[in-house]
This record gives C-alpha cells, sequence and structure tokens, in this order.
C-alpha cells in the first residue's frame, strides 16, 4: 500500500529538523513524505533542501503569500493533497514524531477494502512532568478514550487529533475538500474527519505501534487557547449529539456519585437514629462502595490508555481532574462566548 504523508509547517525549522528524519526512516517500503510550507520567514526551506539532498522520499511546496479566503493550514493540507502520488495521505504535523519505526506498518493495516478514513492516536511527550503537561495529557488522553469508544461503538467519527489521521486522496476531492469552513483558523483536521466519516468507512489504529508523539504545550495559555478554539471548531462539526450527551454524562458522572453518596447518606442513617454502630457502619459502607467504584474506574481507564500506548498513569491525579472537566469545558465555553467570532477565523486584508 503506497502512502503520500502531508505535513503543513509555519516556522518550524528546528521541529523539521529533529522530527523529519523519523518519518523518513520508517520501515516502510513505499511512501512520501510532503512539506508544505506556510509561508516561513525561518529556516525552514534551507533545512528541507539540504534534507531533500539525504532522503529522496522527501519533497516540499509552498503555499502562495497571497491567500486571502482560506487558512494557511487549510491550504496547505489542500496543496499537500493535491500534490501527493498516492491515494492514502497520513496527515501529520512537524512537532510530532512517531513512537517505533512501525508507525506506517500498522496504520496501513487498516487501509482495507471498504474504508476510507483511518484514525490514529497522538499523545503529548509524556517524559514531561510539570503540572501543565499532566493536564493537558490528561484532557487529551480522556478525549482520545472517548472518541476511539464512539467510533467502536459503530458510529461516523466525531473527533480526530490531527497530528495521526489517514483519507483517501480521491475521498477528500469527492466531498470538496474542507467544504465551507475554509477560514476558520484551527480544527482543519478534525472537521475534515467529521465531515467525512460515516458508519462504515472509518476505521481505527489503537495499536500502541501507531502512535505519534507531540511537543510538550510550552505554556498553558496555549492549552487554554487550544480549549477555546475547539468551542468554535465544535459548532461547525455534523452527527454530535449523541457524542456530546455520551461524553457530558460520563464528565459528569463523579459529581452524579458525590452527589448520590452525600444525598443517601443521610437517609440510611436516619434509619437507625438512636444506633451508633449501626450509624457507624452504614457509613462505612456507603463510603467502600464510593472507593471501590472510583478504584475500579481508575483502573479501568488506566488499562484502556495503556493499550493504546499511553504510559503515564493516573491516579489520585485522574480523579482531581475528572472534577475539573466540567470547569475546564465551561471555561473554555465562556470565553468562546465573550470573544467575538472573528477572532477564530482568517481576517481578510
Amino acid at each position: 500500500m503506497p502512502l503520500s504523508i502531508v505535513i503543513p509547517s509555519h516556522d518550524q525549522a528546528p521541529e523539521l529538523r529533529q522530527h523529519l528524519p523519523l518519518i523518513l526512516e520508517q520501515d516502510y517500503t513505499d511512501f512520501e513524505v510532503i512539506v508544505v510550507d506556510m509561508a516561513s520567514t525561518d529556516e525552514t526551506r534551507d533545512v528541507l533542501d539540504e534534507m531533500e539532498l539525504r532522503y529522496p522520499a522527501l519533497r516540499h511546496t509552498r503555499t502562495p503569500e497571497s491567500a486571502r479566503d482560506i487558512s494557511l493550514e487549510r491550504l496547505a493540507i489542500t496543496l499537500g493533497v493535491r500534490t501527493a502520488k498516492h491515494d492514502w495521505v497520513v496527515i501529520t504535523h512537524p512537532d510530532c514524531r512517531p513512537a517505533t519505526p512501525r508507525w506506517l506498518q500498522t496504520l496501513a493495516r487498516q487501509m482495507t477494502e471498504g474504508k476510507d478514513i483511518v484514525v490514529g492516536v497522538a499523545k503529548y511527550d509524556e517524559t514531561a512532568h510539570t503540572w501543565l503537561h499532566r493536564k493537558a495529557g490528561f484532557f487529551r488522553q480522556w478525549n482520545t478514550l472517548a472518541n476511539l469508544s464512539h467510533i467502536r461503538s459503530g458510529h461516523a467519527a466525531v473527533r480526530a487529533d490531527g497530528c495521526n489521521i489517514a483519507l483517501r486522496r480521491t475521498l477528500f476531492f469527492s466531498k470538496d475538500g474542507f467544504g465551507d469552513n475554509l477560514n476558520l483558523l484551527t480544527g482543519a483536521e478534525e472537521l475534515l474527519v467529521n465531515h467525512l466519516s460515516t458508519q462504515r468507512n472509518t476505521a481505527i489504529a489503537s495499536d500502541p505501534d501507531a502512535i505519534v508523539i507531540q511537543d510538550p504545550l510550552p505554556l498553558e495559555q496555549l492549552w487554554k487557547k487550544q480549549r477555546v478554539f475547539y468551542m468554535e471548531t465544535r459548532r461547525h462539526q455534523h452527527h454530535a449529539g449523541l457524542y456530546r450527551a455520551t461524553q457530558n454524562m460520563r464528565m459528569l458522572m463523579p459529581w452524579l456519585l458525590l452527589i448520590a453518596v452525600s444525598a443517601l447518606w443521610p437517609v440510611l442513617v436516619s434509619i437507625c437514629p438512636d444506633e451508633p454502630l449501626a450509624t457507624t457502619i452504614i457509613t462505612a459502607l456507603v463510603l467502600l462502595l464510593a472507593l471501590i467504584i472510583t478504584i475500579v474506574g481508575i483502573h479501568n481507564a488506566n488499562r484502556a490508555a495503556r493499550a493504546i500506548g499511553y504510559q503515564r498513569s493516573y491516579v489520585l491525579t485522574r480523579l482531581l481532574f475528572t472534577l475539573q472537566l466540567p470547569f475546564w469545558n465551561l471555561s473554555a465555553w465562556l470565553s468562546h462566548r465573550l470573544a467575538s467570532k472573528n477572532d477564530f477565523r482568517k481576517k481578510f486584508v
């Protein structure tokens, strides 16, 4: 199965120098890599010219600086897909590297008859141990598990990680590429998969060999910005009702459990108001039940994450971050509501 890898890049020469060799040296027989330079002003062109001398599979192109009515990322991906020689196109980013030399092999196994899209898994570099990296890593892991579970249940993909997706070139052009969201600044790959995915044409590459690793986020403000921009992205999603309802239920479940325990305990205690021993036993049983449910939930989530290539386990922090999830999303929603809609679109000049 010949593959074309498309990498949109803007002012990311150091990332290309570091990660591109790991893609070009994949243990795969027939593939090409196309880097689309989005009007970079750094050393990107020099880095690519130098690497093309060493790697015949690498070539690059450049977006026109005069582009007015389309975001550069969407234009770059469109140019990359149009330039690709092969029908299956893999999309990733310059700050990402494959976890193993078998990344392309593992993705290709899912490119079977009747499948037009392959949704892969990505994670932040887990060697970073700051509080920001733990929060951002958990948030990405939580959304990845929810998305894969939704697809495995027989539904079309609502989300996808833009660092690791593959789709047929013919599908892209038969559906008019990015369609009516050409000027949105972010969410290109995510909305592309959302708009093209059906119940039958989407496969999952969840083997740990298929995962890609993204450089850690440098600033918490960038993580907040990502969450706010997703609120704009989801306004343009299709077939997302069931996914969001399920997500909201999973997100609120710890709080519902906490409320249920708080409401159940005084009711049970009131049954034996004059029996201190019975009250103590009832209290212990209620707390034990809540503890067992919490431990089982944490264990199952960590096991599911390890099965798809996540190595960092969350124990107490998983409970803490899960309780914070509704507030993270509420904060992003409020920031999105208060922002100008022009903040999320390419500004015409």
